[in-house]
């Protein structure tokens, strides 16, 4: 007996909620009472109202007005591939004669200017090329003046490189003017 209670509660509830569902909807979905609503242009306006126009007419009502123009029955897309500068794809389209080939001189243009990272990326393998060039200098310079002083000397500048290497290693974390600072005191340093 419960059990008959709750299902004809539930059902009742349910229909209730469905009430004020439709009636939610009915609505919001008529127009307020006060508004005067603009009238639609419809296609077909643009030709005058005469019988021998009354086919032309015709075939403008059921003609889309939303989607692709396809006038004569072809797709037009006003757009520009970046690959072959072809209008009527994009660049990923397989509708491009290029699609697996490529561009490549497109491309790399493309790629610069898309990839934000690519410049400084550029500047950074420079700078690391730059680096390398002066350490390799350093170590060229000091095994040059090492070969040329005495025993006792070249133990002292074993342990100023071993210093000098320890230093360009916590170096490498710094910014490119304490870089450049620390480059031109070691120059005042080899002068003296």
């Amino acid at each position: 007996i419960q059990s008959e209670g709750l299902r004809e509660g539930r059902i009742i509830a349910s229909s209730i909620k469905i009430q004020e569902l439709k009636h939610f909807d009915t609505f919001y979905g008529q127009a307020p009472p006060g508004l005067i609503q603009e009238e639609k242009e419809n296609p077909e306006d643009c030709i005058p109202d005469r019988p021998e126009n009354k086919s032309a007419r015709e075939f403008l009502s059921k003609a889309p007005t939303k989607g692709l123009w396809m006038p004569l029955g072809k797709e037009v897309k006003v757009m520009k591939c970046w690959r072959c500068k072809a209008y009527g794809h994009r660049t990923g389209d397989k509708e491009c004669p290029m699609f697996l080939s490529g561009n490549s001189a497109s491309e790399q243009f493309r790629f610069v200017h898309e990839d934000p990272m690519h410049e400084f990326l550029k500047e950074s393998k420079e700078d690391e090329k730059q680096e390398r060039i002066r350490q390799l200098q350093a170590l060229l310079e000091e095994s040059t003046d090492s070969d040329s002083s005495t025993s006792s000397s070249s133990s002292n500048s074993q342990t100023e490189t071993k210093k000098r290497r320890h230093k360009h290693t916590h170096s490498k974390h710094k910014s490119k003017k304490k870089q450049k600072r620390h480059h031109k005191s070691k120059k005042k340093q080899k002068k003296k």
